[in-house]
């Protein structure tokens, strides 16, 4: 899955991206397990590249999912 989302001033909170992933793929039981900055940075409401995992409730599957927060 990618999302990319733009003319952001900051990355949206863990728990709403967590929750439209959920609302997206019908799994409302699934959670993100992983997190990372793609730069190896630590400011993680920072406009930039991630990678995420989010584990699906009904077979345990990692969907891999790149979001992008493109800046102002």
């Amino acid at each position: 899955m990618d999302i990319t989302l733009t003319h952001c001033r900051y990355a949206p909170t863990w728990e709403t991206l967590q929750k439209l992933i959920q609302e997206t793929t019908n799994d409302p039981h699934g959670q993100l397990i992983r997190i990372a900055r793609k730069d190896r940075g630590c400011d993680y409401r920072a406009p930039g590249d991630y990678d995420l995992g989010f584990r699906l409730s009904v077979n345990k599957c990692i969907l891999p999912i790149n979001l992008t927060i493109k800046g102002v």
